[in-house]
């Protein structure tokens, strides 16, 4: 797909420096994969596409590593997958 293979960079980014990555890059990279935010729960955000669901909570100034591996290892799934 050539919308990941433009996201080569970014994602290999947030790979190095998960500690520092904001919640709206995230946000928008999960956007970028295709997932969309289904609701938000206090302030956990629910994203989804199709049967797989991720859960992020919102923290400033920066979303917690775990949660960051947690995603890429979803979305790098799923490039496994297709």
């Amino acid at each position: 797909m050539w919308r990941r293979r433009a996201d080569v960079a970014p994602r290999r980014r947030r790979a190095q420096r998960p500690n520092a990555v904001r919640f709206e890059e995230l946000r928008r990279y999960l956007e970028l994969c295709g997932y969309n935010l289904q609701r938000v729960s206090g302030s956990h955000y629910i994203f989804r596409r199709g049967q797989r669901g991720i859960v992020i909570p919102y923290r400033r100034p920066h979303v917690l590593a775990n949660y960051v591996r947690e995603a890429l290892a979803e979305t790098r799934e799923e490039d496994d997958d297709d």
